[in-house]
């Protein structure tokens, strides 16, 4: 059944979930190409998941789309701003930080600056945390 609710009687999505969903849209894309990325550079390229980075362009052609098909649902819910989508962003508020600190523990990698370890947390956090309380804050909002 579509949704009776006029445009105007509907709460505004405001700035920032408006930023997010692009963002969130953009990541969507990322996952999508990840089997490309791979195929370019292994080094940097590949799917992570709860830690474990993914070899082969297989791997990443298979995992890559299924990643990308959930960030757009949630990239959907948030545009329209359905009910839905709160659950489905407590549980990536949880599982971006999860997947960071597996990552950094499983591999042995070259300690990055400061600097990018500060803006990366920050655009992580925000994006998958502060979405969740954004969300959570404003959940009358959501139909």
């Amino acid at each position: 059944m579509a949704d009776q609710t006029p445009q105007s009687a509907r709460a505004p999505r405001g700035w920032f979930l408006t930023v997010m969903t692009v963002l969130f849209l953009l990541l969507a894309l990322s996952d999508f190409t990840k089997a490309f990325q791979f195929a370019n550079n292994p080094a940097i390229g590949g799917l992570v998941v709860l830690g474990h980075k993914f070899h082969g362009v297989a791997h990443n052609l298979v995992l890559g789309p299924i990643f990308g098909i959930v960030l757009l649902i949630y990239a959907f819910g948030i545009w329209n701003m359905r009910a839905w989508v709160l659950p489905l962003s407590i549980v990536y508020a949880f599982y971006v930080p999860v997947n960071m600190v597996m990552f950094w523990s499983l591999h042995q990698l070259p300690p990055p600056t400061v600097g990018f370890i500060v803006m990366y947390l920050f655009l992580s956090l925000t994006g998958s945390v502060g979405t969740a309380i954004y969300l959570a804050y404003h959940r009358e909002r959501l139909n």
